[in-house]
């Protein structure tokens, strides 16, 4: 069984919201006075409690406290629970050791098995945009209207989380329990692969001569949150002015994180729909972050994000059950994809790969994705050589394309360097990603 969690837009009262804060500071304190009751134990008995210790302490206090019974008993639990994996983390030298929390740091509570109970289900919206709303009752909070934009299988939902985010969002999130059977291809089906080469100023580079600029998120909205930044240091700490100032950076924070992973899941669902094998570079980018020589290009290995781009891909392919390759990323962009050798003088400012032993001339990063591709074992049938280093930016659009021939008389190779053989005219479906892009540049 492989666990997946489905996360909704949550809409709920005032009275409703300020319920939830307070539930969350009586969460923040129970965290707390366990974490205290553990440090006390291991001083006398030089001992720690187990997980039916500490949940059997934390219905035992809140017996003991009014204030602790505001929390469902079961959400008590799952606070014994949260501290017993930190401190499991802490043993395993995954994590530092757990500290006390202050109220604005504990922001999720979790409902395992009862106190919620879904209802209202209604249709809302028209054509593409038509989804479904649901009402939510959490015991002892109250009720939330979601925006159910995705199927889920109800009747296999194990726990339910309630998540207030530091910009004032407040989110559901259902855990389901799925089996590890996914969409398994036929073997006689041809599989089509692609190279995919990620860099700063191209976000990504295909095979196939497409490409995506890079929109860097952070690096267009960088001016703002420097001015926020500023205001937050000089107010006072966790005051009333503090945590607004703190609500409005984190809004500003929470739209870079949402335009990028919204542009990697549509980068990947239009992958997966041509193509059947992906492959990727394994980048060291912490390697690559330490390596930068000025703080600019620091800020923008940051700003695209390669890590997470890597994962949206892989998790819609492997969810449609395709397979996703890592090649080692050494020299890639320094090997000729033709003869296979070295160019050691080609550096960062150089665009255009030219080949010192064979002559052979191509696009820097596209040599770098059919050399990915060539590694991985696929060898292209057909190198598009549309995506010049001047091309327009933002879409993907390839206009013309050379086909690689090894036959006498075919042979699309010529001196060593890629000529162009116009063979038919094709355009990438990229609207989507093109034009929400551009309107996030003239928000800017």
């Amino acid at each position: 069984m492989r666990v997946r969690a489905y996360r909704f837009r949550a809409y709920t009262s005032k009275t409703t919201a300020r319920v939830l804060k307070t539930q969350l500071e009586v969460a923040c304190k129970l965290y707390n006075a366990l974490l205290h009751a553990e440090q006390e134990e291991y001083e006398e008995n030089k001992r720690t409690m187990s997980m039916n210790e500490l949940r059997q302490l934390a219905l035992d206090l809140r017996k003991q406290n009014k204030e602790f019974q505001a929390l469902h008993s079961q959400v008590a639990q799952q606070v014994a629970d949260r501290f017993y994996e930190a401190r499991q983390r802490f043993f395993d030298g995954l994590a530092n050791k757990p500290k006390k929390k202050r109220s604005h740091q504990y922001l999720s509570l979790v409902y395992p098995q009862s106190g919620w109970k879904l209802s209202n289900w209604r249709e809302a919206g028209r054509g593409k945009n038509k989804k479904r709303r649901a009402r939510l009752r959490l015991s002892k909070i109250g009720f939330f209207t979601l925006i159910v934009h995705r199927v889920f299988p109800l009747e296999r939902v194990s726990q339910v989380c309630v998540k207030l985010n530091s910009s004032g969002r407040i989110y559901i999130i259902f855990v389901v329990e799925e089996s590890e059977v996914g969409e398994q291809q036929s073997e006689g089906e041809p599989k089509k692969a692609v190279g995919v080469d990620l860099g700063i100023t191209r976000l990504a580079t295909l095979s196939d001569g497409r490409y995506l600029e890079n929109p860097k998120p952070l690096e267009r909205s960088l001016e703002r949150i420097m001015v926020l930044q500023r205001t937050l240091s000089r107010k006072k700490f966790l005051s009333n002015n503090w945590l607004k100032t703190k609500r409005r950076l984190a809004k500003k924070h929470e739209h870079v994180k949402d335009l990028r992973r919204d542009l990697f899941f549509k980068l990947g669902a239009l992958l997966a729909k041509d193509y059947d094998v992906l492959v990727l570079e394994d980048l060291d980018v912490q390697g690559l972050i330490q390596k930068g020589v000025t703080r600019t290009r620091r800020m923008r290995l940051y700003d695209s994000s390669f890590s997470e781009l890597r994962r949206c891909l892989e998790w819609v392919f492997q969810k449609q059950g395709k397979t996703v390759l890592a090649v080692s990323a050494y020299n890639t962009s320094r090997e000729c994809f033709l003869c296979g050798r070295i160019n050691q003088n080609l550096g960062l400012e150089d665009r255009v790969f030219h080949c010192p032993h064979c002559g052979f001339t191509l696009d820097r990063d596209l040599n770098a994705s059919l050399v990915l591709l060539k590694h991985a074992g696929w060898v292209p049938p057909v190198v598009a050589c549309g995506a010049s280093p001047n091309t327009s930016s933002t879409l993907l659009r390839v206009k013309e394309e050379a086909r690689w021939g090894y036959e006498a008389g075919s042979s699309a190779i010529y001196g060593g360097v890629a000529h162009k053989e116009p063979r038919c005219c094709f355009h990438l479906n990229l609207n989507r990603i093109s034009c929400f892009s551009a309107r996030y540049a003239v928000s800017q």
